[in-house]
């Protein structure tokens, strides 16, 4: 049986749980930060321009036309855009026609009984493009199927289509955009927040399932009642350990391993286990894991001319890529074939530091390369030398910039946003805030391990401290 959470959080108004992560300057934020997170009116002409209006009132008259099922809802507003879908906020014309407990008391948290007295029930209408190819659509309702009742994960409603066009509906999730409030976020609801998420991917993980976008468009938030809900499983695919092609130095994950762990992969062609090579001096040492971390004198040095041979005669490496640029993770960056959950718990990191830093998009790179080097001037070459090594590829660069040591996470924390360390005058308890601190920074060092094997797994994260005043007990 599935749990939720027993929030007890402070009434709107009260500012005792804020004050010691808010400065001064931004107190006239907070009034922002609750209102923002009301219920939107669903008025779609609220703050558009004449000519969107019109534009959207077309794109949902051809919707209704070309969708048989279409006349069951009314859409009100457009939530969202994206590359393979569009989401609409549309109201259930029939729900009191259809047996809704399944979904309207599911473990998704948002969603509580509805109030007899509530003129509209609300859901969010999926429209996949036709672009999107019919095993991706497939694969995504048959994903979100395996899911229902799952904690803080998006409920699959029902879905329909006509010829091409497919619509999955969805329950309306009330949240305000992340850019609204992640500066303004006080370190007290970050538990709340990192809770949902990392239950979500406990469950979907433990089911074998990679979500494989997470970011914070896909993670629907909403603070004032501190209640977050993951959708949009339209990149997510199944862990499938069959398919291991073992190409890298890591293994396969096991159940006492669960991101897998550092191996020397003595099947497979590597540069490094070529004369001169950094795993060359083990070569007969099977039982040796430490050549990863070999002395960086014993490595082969990059050659004269970094760069792309102009005709490579080599034949291109073809790996899932899937997600967003700024949210990939190392492995995915160097097209390891081999990749394992522990890229969700990377993404989730990055969101976790973007609140820390209070910068967002904290990576903005144009390509996969430019997305290395972004890592590598904070983790500095060497690291990037030994992540690289562990995927069976190669990192080399001439750039200045990151021939350097590297930084561990708590060091780019306190270096870019030192204030975080310090306790505000007159705070109630500066011994609980300095060990939440601390808390909350440890959990982001261990979710953005370069290792992936390394990475803390989502059901070991959900019992780090950071969470301990979080109780959960049982839905009555």
């Amino acid at each position: 049986m599935t749990t939720r959470v027993a929030w007890e959080r402070p009434e709107m108004g009260m500012v005792d749980s804020v004050k010691a992560d808010t400065t001064p300057e931004m107190s006239e934020y907070m009034h922002t930060y609750f209102e923002t997170s009301s219920e939107s009116s669903g008025d779609m002409y609220a703050w558009r321009d004449e000519e969107t209006i019109e534009r959207l009132e077309e794109e949902i008259d051809a919707l209704s036309s070309a969708v048989e099922g279409m006349e069951q809802y009314h859409i009100v507003d457009k939530l969202g855009e994206g590359t393979f879908s569009t989401v609409y906020k549309a109201i259930d014309l029939h729900h009191d026609l259809y047996k809704n407990d399944v979904w309207a008391k599911s473990n998704t948290v948002r969603i509580l009984p509805r109030s007899q007295g509530r003129k509209h029930v609300y859901v969010a209408l999926k429209r996949i493009y036709a672009t999107s190819s019919t095993a991706r659509i497939l694969n995504e309702l048959e994903i979100m199927e395996s899911l229902r009742s799952q904690p803080y994960i998006s409920h699959l409603i029902t879905a329909f289509r006509t010829a091409d066009q497919v619509v999955a509906v969805m329950p309306y999730t009330r949240h305000t955009e992340f850019r609204d409030y992640y500066r303004i976020m006080p370190l007290a609801d970050l538990p709340y927040y990192f809770y949902c998420l990392f239950s979500a991917l406990e469950a979907t993980h433990k089911m074998g399932i990679m979500h494989r976008d997470v970011k914070p468009a896909n993670f629907l938030y909403d603070p004032r009642t501190g209640y977050g809900t993951l959708c949009d499983f339209g990149l997510a695919e199944r862990f499938e350990p069959s398919e291991w092609r073992g190409k890298c130095h890591h293994t396969c994950p096991t159940d006492e391993h669960p991101h897998g762990r550092q191996c020397i992969n003595h099947a497979t062609y590597s540069t490094h286990l070529l004369p001169g090579g950094a795993l060359a001096r083990v070569a007969n040492d099977e039982k040796s894991n430490a050549a990863l971390y070999a002395p960086r004198h014993t490595a082969m040095g990059p050659p004269d001319r970094v760069g792309y041979l102009r005709n490579d005669p080599r034949p291109g490496v073809r790996a899932n890529r899937a997600g967003t640029r700024g949210f990939r993770a190392p492995e995915v960056l160097f097209k390891c074939t081999d990749q394992t959950p522990a890229l969700d718990i990377w993404s989730a990191g990055i969101i976790m530091l973007s609140f820390l830093l209070r910068r967002f998009p904290l990576f903005n790179a144009n390509d996969d390369t430019e997305a290395l080097l972004e890592l590598a001037t904070i983790f500095g070459q060497r690291r990037m030398e030994q992540c690289a090594m562990l995927h069976n590829r190669t990192f080399a660069s001439n750039l200045p910039t990151v021939d350097h040591a590297g930084k561990r996470i708590p060091e780019l924390i306190q270096q870019i946003r030192p204030a975080l360390f310090e306790v505000e005058e007159g705070h109630p308890d500066p011994a609980a805030y300095r060990q939440q601190v601390q808390h909350v920074v440890h959990l982001a060092n261990v979710c953005l391990y370069l290792d992936c094997t390394r990475r803390w797994t989502a059901k070991r994260v959900l019992q780090h401290a950071f969470f301990q005043n979080l109780q959960p007990q049982a839905p009555p």
